[in-house]
């Protein structure tokens, strides 16, 4: 019986885009009709924002230290490089980047020349300084590198280790080495990414949850902005990730929230090996639209270039460890880049509306008419209950043909603020959702494939629903606008 309503429903509705509502400032004469209050909503019913940026980088940086490499870097929208190794011998100062390195100073004038910001690495690939033992932390070794001066401005972020087991996160929670990073860094991110709840066994942790209440207490809660980030790849040919994707992101939004943290994700920019063959245009929307539902600040796209792997003399190469990634093998742009870039232009220009909320909470809705069972996690509590929109002022009910994300979002200034992303699977369909609010008379859209900047007005009905159409890896971000 729905299905035939919600059929009778698309037929007769006009198809629309999303994005949000906020509260309308304009005020109309009482004592006006009816028919004559009723006014079309423009741009200048929208709430003002701040002008904000995501944080946008690649993994892995730009092989070669030119000008003209960084710039092709940051033609793709990026503006920030993190400076990681592509495990290239020899190793020295001249070909890694660490903390003290040649490369590293070299990377950072050309950086500042061209205008992108960075994330600099404290060790190399191949060797962390947390691993040095425990008396290493006693020579302050932040405070030993402390000649970056004219570069500070551009230090946005320390990448401390990648996935680290349980003995070394202890030792990257001592004191004495986070005051000496503080110290040295102030205000600049002290950058961890965390394992996959999927390899969390080959961590140590009896389960996901230890490691995150590990790393917060013991890192996160010693600084006032902490920063979080999880690589969980979506086009995977493990599909377990897939399949376990939004749980994992869920965990990481809920550990943000509780700590106030920086939030990031890691993308899939890379073909072959681990991952699909082919990743294209709307696979790339879909993992930043998923990132950016889930609250976050900031997203790294792995790989921007392809690693090498050299032999031992560093003379030729032995292997590439994937087909492609934004760059070729031959360090020319492929598609890919020509897609991310595409991406990364499209959720900037909305990037002003969504930082100003703080993300709330995310559910998953199953397809009424195909489902992939990977909303589950999100949709179900452990009871297999369904999971409520908690606290909501706005957002009724949705439902749509396929899967769907729906997250909440909260300003003081700015009340709600709602984020759908379709999660069906099947590129040539469409997702058509039917969404019902309270409490206001429109919704402004931002968002979507192709979006610049301007909100579309989509005005509810007198039941306060509408109906919206979603292409594969699409979504928008949604603010409630009252009457």
């Amino acid at each position: 019986m729905f299905k035939k309503v919600l059929a009778l429903i698309l037929a007769c509705a006009m198809c629309c885009a999303v994005v949000g509502c906020a509260e309308s400032t304009d005020k109309k004469d009482d004592t006006t009709s009816t028919a004559d209050k009723k006014e079309p909503y423009t741009q200048t019913n929208l709430p003002k924002y701040e002008n904000q940026e995501f944080e946008l980088c690649g993994l892995w940086a730009p092989h070669d230290i030119t000008e003209e490499a960084f710039m092709l870097y940051k033609d793709a929208g990026f503006n920030v490089c993190s400076f990681t190794n592509h495990d290239e011998q020899p190793r020295n100062s001249q070909t890694q980047y660490y903390i003290g390195s040649e490369r590293t100073m070299e990377a950072l004038k050309i950086c500042k020349k061209v205008g992108l910001d960075v994330y600099i690495a404290y060790g190399a690939s191949w060797f962390n300084r947390a691993n040095e033992g425990d008396e290493y932390f006693d020579n302050k070794p932040f405070s030993t590198f402390d000649y970056y001066g004219e570069y500070k401005d551009i230090i946005k972020g320390v990448h401390i280790n990648d996935e680290p087991n349980k003995e070394t996160m202890t030792k990257l929670s001592n004191t004495e080495l986070i005051e000496d990073f503080k110290k040295v860094f102030p205000n600049t991110k002290y950058m961890i990414n965390l394992i996959p709840e999927t390899a969390i066994a080959s961590r140590d942790y009896v389960d996901y949850p230890e490691m995150l209440e590990h790393y917060s207490k013991d890192i996160m809660s010693k600084f006032d902005t902490p920063y979080i980030c999880v690589d969980c790849y979506l086009c995977s040919n493990w599909n377990v990730v897939g399949l376990n994707i939004l749980n994992n992101y869920n965990q990481i939004a809920q550990t943000a929230k509780k700590y106030n943290a920086e939030t990031s994700f890691i993308l899939q920019s890379s073909t072959g090996n681990e991952f699909w063959d082919e990743v294209g245009e709307s696979d790339m929307r879909l993992q930043a639209y998923l990132a950016i539902a889930f609250g976050a600040d900031n997203l790294q796209y792995y790989c921007y270039s392809v690693p090498t792997t050299y032999n031992s003399e560093g003379t030729e190469i032995q292997s590439y460890l994937y087909n492609n990634c934004m760059l070729n093998r031959d360090r020319t742009p492929s598609q890919l880049y020509y897609d991310v870039k595409k991406v990364n232009a499209e959720i900037q220009s909305f990037a002003s509306a969504v930082l100003a909320y703080d993300w709330q909470q995310s559910i998953g809705i199953s397809g009424i008419e195909k489902q992939t069972y990977r909303v589950s996690a999100i949709e179900l509590d452990e009871n297999w209950e369904k999971v409520e929109m908690k606290d909501a002022k706005h957002y009724v009910e949705a439902f749509g043909t396929q899967d769907l994300v729906v997250s909440r979002f909260d300003s003081e200034a700015h009340g709600e603020a709602y984020m759908f992303v379709n999660f069906g699977d099947v590129p040539e369909d469409i997702n058509k959702v039917e969404a019902t609010f309270k409490d206001c008379k429109a919704l402004a859209i931002y968002g979507g494939a192709g979006f610049t900047g301007e909100p579309k007005i989509v005005e509810l009905d007198e039941k306060g629903s509408c109906v919206l159409e979603f292409a594969y890896g699409d979504g928008a971000f949604i603010v409630p606008l009252a009457a």
